[in-house]
């Protein structure tokens, strides 16, 4: 008996339904909402979010953890998700505008899981840019990591993988719209808008 428990495990650590996954639906995270709100940033749109130049572009369509690969919903690739992710917040939020001239844009530069049989890691980072008017106001690459104690057994190890992986997307748009240099750029641009538009009523 303890043979056949001690030979289902393994087959359990190394074979772990071998398929293909997708990312869930993205719920607009309530610590984000929040922060958005209580700050005095300007509406804004989101713009392209793509894969940043030089990187395999197999990096933005899937990661293989053990034996899943793991995609982004409805076909959307990683960096698309990113934006998704980004959109879903400010709306949350009311800081989503269609038709503002701040735009937010970004280049996927890193994404990657492991789920060993001990450890696991998880890695995403993008290069973020606001721009008005074709101009550049604001850019800067951020990155997010995460480590945790993985199982030998697959069942338990991948899931727990993708719930890590995942998380890593509110929190890199979390560390975006905390940064400081991010806000002073949303902040100053918003008052510049001010005055012209004053100065135009004044006319």
């Amino acid at each position: 008996m303890i043979a056949f428990r001690l030979i289902l495990i393994v087959v359990m650590g190394l074979t772990a339904a071998g398929c293909a996954q997708t990312l869930g639906s993205h719920q607009a995270s309530l610590q984000t909402v929040e922060m958005l709100r209580s700050s005095n940033i300007p509406p804004m749109r989101v713009g392209q979010f793509a894969l940043a130049p030089g990187r395999p572009s197999s990096m933005d369509r899937s990661v293989g953890i053990r034996s899943v690969s793991l995609s982004s919903p409805d076909g959307a690739s990683f960096a698309e998700y990113l934006g998704k992710v980004l959109e879903t917040d400010l709306r949350a939020a009311g800081k989503l505008d269609p038709n503002s001239n701040l735009i937010v844009q970004g280049l996927l530069t890193d994404s990657d899981v492991s789920a060993g049989i001990a450890d696991g890691t998880a890695s995403l980072g993008a290069k973020f840019s606001l721009l008005r008017e074709g101009k550049t106001l604001f850019e800067k690459s951020l990155m997010v990591h995460s480590e945790w104690g993985s199982s030998f057994v697959g069942a338990i190890a991948i899931p727990d993988a993708v719930n890590h992986y995942s998380s890593l997307y509110e929190e890199l748009i979390l560390q975006l719209l905390a940064d400081q240099d991010f806000k002073s750029a949303l902040v100053a641009s918003g008052r510049t808008s001010f005055l012209r538009t004053k100065q135009v009523a004044e006319e």
